[in-house]
C-alpha cells in the first residue's frame, strides 16, 4: 500500500510537471507574447502595430529564426502577406533601410516613412537562414547549400502560421533582393511542390526579386559589359578584365554553380581600376551604386548605405532588443553574418534560374533592376531573360517597353509576358527601395493587383509606347520630340488612323454635350474604369491574376509623412493594445 501511495504521488507530480511545461510551451506560441507594445524612439503621435520575436525551428540544436511582422495600415478586401528576405547570404537590413515604415534618425528617434510596403499589405521580415540578423543556433544548424534553404524556411513558416493562423490563407508574395534571388525561387519551389504533395497548402501568388543573383552564366560576364558601357575600365585593367572574362567563360563551360571563383576576379579588377587617392584615403566606386565614389578601398560599398551605423546603434540597444522579444540571442546584431556566408562556400546547387520555367507555369514573377548597380546589374538580368525559355517560348516575344511614370517623372520601363514581368528602374542602386521608395511601392501594389488610383497618394501611370534606352547608360532619357518622332516615321496609314481617331473623339465629345450632363458624367466614369483596367493589365500581361483587383476606402493625399501614417488609425482597431 505504501509503495502504491508513493507511486501515486510520483505520478501526480509528473503530471503536474508536464502540465506546467505544456503551459510554458503554449505561452511561447501565443501571438500575444510576440506583440510589440512599445518601440524606443517612436513618436508619440505615431503607432505601429507589429509582432516580433524568435520561433523555435529545431529543439535539439536550439535553433531560432527571428521575424518582425508589420501589420497593414489599411485593410484590403483580399488580404496580402509580403514576406521580405534580404541576401548576403546572411544579411538583413530591409526594415529600416528599404521597405519598412520607419527610418532611424541620428539621435536614435524614429521617423515615419511614406513609401513602406505595409500601407495595404502585411509585411513579414524574416532573418533567415539561421544565423542571420537576430536568428541563431546554439549548435551547427547552419544551411550549407541552396537546396537546404526551403527545408529550414518551411519549418519556420509552419510554426509561424501555427502562432498566427489568421494569415495562413492570405495571398502570399515572396520578395527580396540580391542573394534572395537564390533563396526565393528555391523556397517557392518547395512551397509549390508541397502544395501538391500534402494537405498543408499556402496561397503563394507571386515572386518579386530586385537586382537578384539568379543566373551566374549570364550575370558574371555582364560585369565586363556593364563596366565598358559605363567607362569603368581602361588601359591595363581593361586588358586584364578581358583575360579574366575568357577564363570565366571557360569555367562556366565546365560547371555552372551559384558562385564561380574564376569569375569573381572580374569585379575585383573593375573596383581596383576605380581606385583614387583623395587626401590620405584610397577611394573607389561603390559596387552597389556606381554614382558613389566615397567609400574607401577595398571596401568599395561594403560600408554603404551610410546610415548603417545609426541602424547598428539602434538594433544593439538593450531596450530595443527587449521590446522586439529578441533577447534569446546573446550576440549583438550585425547586418551581415559572415558565419552564414562561409557555410555556402563550395555550394554546388544548381542556379535558381533552373527553377524558373516550372515556377512560371504556376505563378507570376517580377524581376526589377536598379540601373546604377554593378554587382547584380540590369544587363545581366536582361541577358538572362533573353536566354530563358518558359511557357513555350524563349525570351520576350514582344519587346515593347511600357513607359512608367511616378509623380510625373519617368521611373523606368516595363516588359511583361507569359507570367514574367521585368522592370528596369532608372536612377536606382542595388537597393532600389532605398533610392526610389514611392516607385517600388507603386510597382509592388500594381504587381499584386491593387488599384493604384485608390491606394496611392501620388500620381502614377503606365503608357503603352515604344521606348529604346539601350544606348543610354547614364539614365538621360529621350525628350518629348524624340518620342513623337516614332509617330512621324510610322507612315501614311498611321497618320490617317490618327486623324480619323481625332475626328471620332471630337464627334463623341460633341454628341456627349447634346446628350446632357447626366449622360456625359456616366460616359466619363466608364472611361476612367477602362483606363484603370488597361494599366493594371499592362503591368501583368497574360497572368491569371491580372483581373483580381481589390477595392479600398479613403485615398486622400497628405504631404506630411507622420500624418500619412496616422490618417486611418482611428479606423484601425487593435484588440491587443493595452
Amino acid at each position: 500500500m505504501k509503495y502504491n501511495l508513493k507511486s501515486l504521488v510520483l505520478t501526480i507530480g509528473l503530471a503536474i510537471f508536464a502540465v506546467i511545461k505544456a503551459s510554458e510551451t503554449a505561452e511561447v506560441e501565443n501571438a500575444a507574447d510576440y506583440f510589440v507594445r512599445t518601440l524606443p524612439g517612436l513618436p508619440d503621435s505615431s503607432y505601429l502595430k507589429s509582432h516580433a520575436g524568435h520561433v523555435l525551428i529545431d529543439e535539439q540544436s536550439e535553433s531560432y529564426i527571428f521575424f518582425w511582422l508589420m501589420h497593414n495600415l489599411h485593410i484590403a478586401d483580399n488580404a496580402k502577406l509580403i514576406i521580405w528576405l534580404n541576401g548576403g547570404p546572411g544579411c538583413m537590413d530591409g526594415v529600416f533601410l528599404e521597405t519598412g515604415p520607419f527610418r532611424v534618425n541620428k539621435d536614435q528617434t524614429l521617423r515615419p516613412f511614406y513609401g513602406s510596403w505595409n500601407e495595404y499589405a502585411n509585411v513579414l521580415y524574416v532573418d533567415q537562414p539561421v544565423g542571420t540578423g537576430f536568428s541563431f543556433t546554439n549548435q551547427d544548424f547552419y544551411v550549407r547549400n541552396a537546396t537546404q534553404v526551403p527545408q529550414q524556411f518551411l519549418l519556420f513558416l509552419d510554426k509561424f502560421f501555427e502562432i498566427f493562423p489568421e494569415y495562413s490563407q492570405d495571398d502570399i508574395y515572396l520578395a527580396g533582393e540580391s542573394f534572395a534571388g537564390v533563396y526565393i525561387p528555391y523556397i517557392a519551389d518547395g512551397i509549390l511542390k508541397r502544395n501538391i504533395e500534402s494537405n498543408t497548402k499556402y496561397n503563394l501568388r507571386g515572386l518579386v526579386i530586385g537586382n537578384g543573383w539568379v543566373d551566374p552564366s549570364t550575370q558574371y560576364p555582364s560585369y565586363y559589359d556593364f563596366a565598358i558601357a559605363n567607362n569603368l575600365l581602361d588601359g591595363d585593367y581593361k586588358n586584364l578584365a578581358e583575360l579574366q572574362l575568357k577564363e570565366c567563360n571557360e569555367a562556366l563551360k565546365k560547371t555552372v554553380a551559384i558562385k564561380i571563383d574564376a569569375c569573381e576576379q572580374i569585379l575585383n579588377t573593375i573596383l581596383e581600376n576605380s581606385r583614387k587617392r583623395i587626401g590620405k584615403v584610397d577611394t573607389c566606386i561603390n559596387q552597389y551604386d556606381i554614382r558613389d565614389h566615397s567609400d574607401s578601398y577595398p571596401s568599395c560599398g561594403l560600408k554603404w548605405p551610410y546610415e548603417l551605423d545609426t541602424v547598428y546603434d539602434y538594433l544593439r540597444r538593450p531596450d530595443v532588443v527587449k521590446d522586439l522579444h529578441a533577447t534569446k540571442k546573446k550576440e549583438l546584431w550585425v547586418e551581415c553574418d559572415n558565419t552564414v556566408n562561409v557555410r555556402f562556400n563550395g555550394d554546388q546547387s544548381p542556379p535558381s534560374i533552373t527553377l524558373f520555367p516550372e515556377i512560371l507555369k504556376q505563378i507570376k514573377i517580377l524581376l526589377f533592376s536598379g540601373d546604377q548597380d554593378i554587382i547584380c546589374n540590369y544587363m545581366g538580368t536582361e541577358s538572362m531573360i533573353k536566354n530563358l525559355e518558359w511557357n513555350g517560348y524563349k525570351g520576350f516575344q514582344n519587346n515593347t517597353k511600357l513607359l512608367w511614370y511616378v509623380n510625373d517623372t519617368l521611373a523606368g520601363h516595363i516588359v511583361a509576358e507569359r507570367n514574367l514581368t521585368y522592370v528596369k528602374i532608372f536612377n536606382a542602386s542595388h537597393m532600389v527601395p532605398y533610392d526610389v521608395p514611392l516607385a517600388t511601392m507603386d510597382m509592388m501594389y500594381r504587381f499584386m493587383g491593387l488599384d493604384h488610383h485608390i491606394v496611392n497618394k501620388f500620381p502614377s501611370k503606365v503608357e503603352s509606347e515604344e521606348f529604346d534606352d539601350d544606348n543610354n547608360s547614364n539614365s538621360e532619357h529621350k525628350d518629348n520630340n524624340e518620342i513623337w518622332n516614332h509617330y512621324y516615321d510610322a507612315g501614311t496609314t498611321t497618320l490617317i488612323i490618327v486623324i480619323f481617331g481625332v475626328l471620332g473623339l471630337a464627334a463623341f465629345i460633341f454628341r456627349g454635350k447634346i446628350m446632357g450632363k447626366i449622360r456625359r458624367n456616366t460616359k466619363q466614369g466608364m472611361r476612367v474604369n477602362t483606363e484603370e483596367t488597361n494599366e493594371m493589365d499592362n503591368f501583368g500581361i497574360e497572368t491569371q491574376l491580372s483581373g483580381d483587383l481589390d477595392h479600398f476606402g479613403d485615398s486622400d493625399a497628405d504631404d506630411d509623412d507622420t500624418q500619412k501614417l496616422n490618417n486611418h488609425q482611428e479606423k484601425y482597431h487593435d484588440e491587443e493594445k493595452r
